[in-house]
């Protein structure tokens, strides 16, 4: 089975753009637990590259929500 990146970027994007939403949370809140720059974090917000799975999980505790919330198919 091939699972194609990019669909699956774009895909974790939107729920953490969502779970954004939903926390009331500026993007620019997650830099310091990601430990990353706002260059990188606006390529993986705009699914122009993969967020970890280390980083999903930062987000999640950033939100208060669950790492697979933020997971294609994963419960919202």
């Amino acid at each position: 089975m091939v699972i194609r990146m990019d669909w699956l970027d774009a895909m974790i994007a939107e729920r953490v753009w969502c779970a954004l939403g939903e926390a009331g949370v500026d993007s620019g809140d997650l830099l310091e637990p990601l430990g990353i720059g706002a260059d990188a974090l606006a390529d993986r917000l705009a699914a122009r590259c993969s967020f970890t799975l280390e980083e999903l999980a930062r987000i999640a505790a950033r939100l208060g929500c669950r790492t697979v919330d933020l997971l294609p198919g994963g419960p919202r």
